[in-house]
């Protein structure tokens, strides 16, 4: 199949095997042309990429189909939709779980609390720097 003479960056990305959000910055970073398309995911030459490829030495690993790479902010995303779904968990819900889950199980899940801590308070952090 041959390659379409314009991509996305999103594409542009998987046949460098970056993020998305590598790719964007690299587009502007190198001051490719762009064809349209949002600020977020422009369309570019399919030439351009694979010139920029091969200047990054990619050239060989083109040939293998790319590995999807999920951008930071797609990961966050994910994170953030998936925790919404908290609402739907009660107190007495929370309750009944503790008292019947086992010392492994409570150990696992006081880490998974912690480290969810940390990174949610990170996100609020982020979330006034940048003005919610």
């Amino acid at each position: 199949m041959s390659m379409p003479v314009f991509i996305d960056a999103v594409y542009a990305a998987e046949l460098l095997h970056i993020s998305p959000d590598a790719a964007a910055d690299l587009i502007r970073a190198r001051g490719l042309r762009t064809y349209g398309g949002p600020s977020s995911n422009p369309f570019v030459r399919s030439a351009d990429i694979l010139a920029l490829a091969g200047e990054l030495g990619e050239r060989e690993e083109m040939a293998t189909a790319p590995k999807r790479v999920k951008s930071g902010s797609g990961r966050v995303q994910t994170r953030l939709t998936a925790d919404a779904r908290w609402v739907e968990v009660g107190e007495e819900d929370i309750k009944t779980w503790a008292s019947r889950a086992d010392p492994a199980r409570k150990q696992a899940a006081r880490t998974a609390v912690e480290n969810a801590l940390q990174k949610l308070q990170l996100v609020l952090a982020a979330l006034d720097e940048h003005g919610s």
